[in-house]
């Protein structure tokens, strides 16, 4: 995948990449070095090699006069020349090599969904529906054999004896001379979508339904050799050594009638074939079927594999288990070939009509085709459908073009340098364009593409600020001599965006917090008076451990939770106003916590709000942002409650405490300076801001020092003496 290594330009900032905090000042590089990032973009004329290069890749050009509505299969021919297989009219095509379309054959049937040239250049060819093969003599076809199936989905030679591969029933047919065949295997599938003779006379049959892989041995012998727990194998083929190649895929079936996956949908109709009725001596009741013609059911272009395609592909070694090489979770592989560069074979795959050389420990990018599905491979040749089209191989390199995936840097960006490794040696040219915008699929949205820009290894990013940034390659060739690209580098960084305070509240009177190492006094004295205003606050040495809550005469503490979306470091500042002023003072300034302690015996009683502010401008210098959150009201209440008597009688002392601000917390007495003993109010509920009490003694305490002491709410205390009764 793309990924971003994230870093500090050193020069770019002119600081120590060390010393940089990773925050929304940095600058971060997008990266593509790989062959698995590069394969990810579109490479028109520029192929993507194993080892992570771009260079100008072999040259295709689209054969003109292709006016089929599908085509099914390619086969080369002995003389370069190509046949193809096409829908609906019958029509079996020959291309020439410099590109001339002609009508080579027509069947009765519909639809050719399957061509093989023998090992003496006759071309034989498979109906659909029908389920007839025809070997092609002088332009005409002549029944050759007749499967008694619905589809011939493939057709291969092993030496001399022709395999048919057909589905509803999915069989394997073996014909050795016109007429006189045989069927091998009848599958519990129903269909057999892929046949591949290999160099041992082994025959090799991919299945639709349940996914198999089987084998078949020149005695005629059927064996599994792979369950690829996806319901089509799609296309056998071997490379370059001989080693087989499988690959399955996967698909949404809800409208695919049962058919493979892997063609244009079929489905049941009354409409019989060209070829007429189905002969009476089978037995076996089966619907006319007409394959459609409409575009090949294709994946979502976002590469959701909800409801679109998934694939493997398998290699199979001799005296080793079969082994997943490649897989796609958003692409299905329709066809195999051996590739003639390299060491693996090619696979054409769709949605994205992308065509990749895979080999056993890497795979990369060949050729990226607007026509979204590339259907089937036939040598160097490609078929493709969602629009029909045919593209064969010329000589030589010839400039293209290169589209790198959309990079979503996470939300807007200010997009810097753009460098690339490589080498343009001679006149070959490598040019660069860019754009941007704002939502993850190009659009009219996004800017154009800027002005082609090739001077130097380093340029600037010539796109306005976006979250989502694209770049694009065109190479030119000189001769023999052709450039190549092995790095780039984006250069990029995230607008910085506001912090968020989720909550700001204050402590209960006297409640402070504290970090501490250690478990001391919970005595803490007050620090010298802030020099910018009235208030003393707590002083202590910074501690890694969670805040102790302790309790201090007097003061309060505000506690808020903030966060900020780069991971900035925040600074705040608290500010207060009385409640029903407009004006607000400072109470603190930078403060790297997220509670602050502080002296309430400096404002009268009264309510007040607090605002505290955050503000992420020591991470981004001329561009910091604040959010700020006000508390609810907050009442000051540093005033003890008033106790006084109310009435007395022998052993009995009538007395009520009342206060301004605060409810009553609790009341308390004390004999001769003895234990505090706690009394209850009269109406049983300490809730009030007067409360009154009874206290009652006995008659040896008459005469003694007696305290009462009263809490109010803010723990301001009230101690009065008193004669015992």
């Amino acid at each position: 995948m793309n990924r971003v290594r994230s870093r500090v330009l050193a020069v770019a900032l002119g600081v120590s990449a060390a010393a940089a905090p990773l925050t929304a000042a940095a600058v971060r590089i997008w990266v593509c070095d790989s062959a698995g990032e590069f394969s990810l973009g579109e490479a028109r004329g520029i192929s993507v090699t194993a080892d992570g290069t771009l260079l100008p890749g072999h040259a295709l050009s689209k054969v003109e006069s292709i006016a089929e509505a599908v085509l099914f299969a390619g086969v080369p021919g002995k003389k370069g020349e190509l046949y193809v297989g096409t829908g609906d009219a019958g029509k079996i095509l020959r291309v020439t090599g410099d590109g001339a379309v002609e009508t080579f054959a027509t069947l009765p049937e519909q639809e050719v969904t399957a061509l093989a040239v023998s090992p003496d250049g006759t071309v034989y060819a498979g109906g659909s529906p029908g389920g007839k093969v025809y070997r092609i003599e002088k332009g005409k076809p002549v029944l050759y054999y007749d499967t008694k199936a619905e589809y011939v989905w493939a057709l291969t030679f092993a030496g001399p004896v022709l395999y048919v591969g057909t589905g509803l029933p999915g069989e394997i047919h073996r014909v050795k001379a016109a007429g006189q065949g045989e069927r091998v295997h009848s599958t519990v599938d129903a269909h057999v979508r892929a046949l591949f003779a290999d160099r041992q006379g082994r025959v090799w049959a991919g299945t639709s339904g349940s996914g198999l892989v089987l084998r078949i041995d020149p005695a005629g012998r059927v064996t599994t050799v792979y369950d690829s727990g996806k319901p089509e194998v799609t296309s056998i083929s071997a490379d370059s050594s001989g080693r087989v190649w499988a690959a399955a895929g996967a698909a949404d079936l809800s409208s695919s009638g049962g058919e493979p996956i892997s063609l244009p949908t079929a489905t049941t109709s009354a409409k019989p074939s060209k070829s007429g009725s189905p002969t009476d001596d089978d037995d076996r009741s089966r619907s006319e079927v007409t394959v459609s013609v409409s575009s090949p059911r294709l994946a979502t272009s976002r590469g959701s594999s909800r409801g679109g395609y998934s694939s493997e592909v398998v290699l199979f070694n001799e005296g080793e288990p079969p082994r997943t090489v490649w897989n796609s979770s958003d692409e299905i592989v329709f066809d195999l070939a051996p590739d003639a560069d390299g060491s693996g074979v090619l696979a054409a795959t769709g949605p994205r009509g992308k065509l990749y050389a895979i080999q056993a420990d890497a795979s990369s990018l060949v050729r990226t085709f607007d026509e979204k599905q590339a259907t089937f491979l036939a040598g160097p040749d490609v078929g493709l459908n969602s629009s029909s089209a045919l593209y064969r191989r010329r000589a030589g390199a010839t400039p293209g073009e290169y589209v790198s995936p959309v990079k979503d840097t996470g939300r807007t960006s200010h997009f810097g340098a753009f460098r690339w490794e490589g080498e343009a040696p001679g006149n070959s040219r490598v040019e660069f364009s860019f754009r941007s915008g704002e939502s993850a699929t190009p659009d009219t949205t996004w800017s154009p593409w800027s002005p082609w820009s090739g001077s130097g290894r380093t340029l600037r990013i010539d796109a306005p600020d976006g979250r989502f940034l694209q770049w694009k390659l065109r190479m030119e060739p000189d001769g023999e001599r052709t450039p190549r690209v092995r790095r780039v580098e984006a250069a990029y960084r995230n607008h910085n965006s506001a912090p968020t305070v989720e909550s700001l509240l204050a402590l209960e009177p006297a409640e402070v917090l504290a970090r501490s190492g250690t478990s001391g006094s919970n005595v803490y004295e007050a620090a010298a008076t802030d020099e910018k205003g009235i208030f003393t606050g707590l002083e202590e040495a910074k501690s890694e451990s969670s805040p102790r809550k302790l309790y201090r005469k007097g003061y309060r503490t505000l506690q808020w939770k903030a966060s900020d979306p780069d991971g900035d470091a925040l600074v705040y500042e608290l500010e207060f106003r009385p409640a029903g002023s407009t004006k607000w003072i400072p109470l603190r300034k930078d403060i790297h916590e997220t509670s602050y302690s502080f002296d309430s015996t400096s404002l009268p009683d009264g309510e007040y709000v607090f605002r505290v502010t955050a503000s992420d401008a020591d991470a981004n210098p001329g561009e910091g942002k604040t959010a700020s959150r006000d508390s609810s009201t907050v009442r000051i209440d540093n005033t003890p409650p008033v106790v006084r008597e109310t009435s007395r009688s022998a052993g009995v002392l009538e007395i009520t405490a009342s206060d301004a601000a605060s409810p009553i917390a609790e009341a308390e007495y004390s004999l001769d300076a003895k234990k505090w003993i706690r009394i209850e109010p009269k109406d049983g509920l300490s809730d009030s801001p007067e409360e009154s009490y009874t206290i009652r003694l006995p008659a040896e305490a008459r005469g003694a020092y007696l305290l009462v002491r009263v809490t109010d709410a803010a723990r301001n205390v009230a101690v009065v003496p008193f004669t015992a009764p």
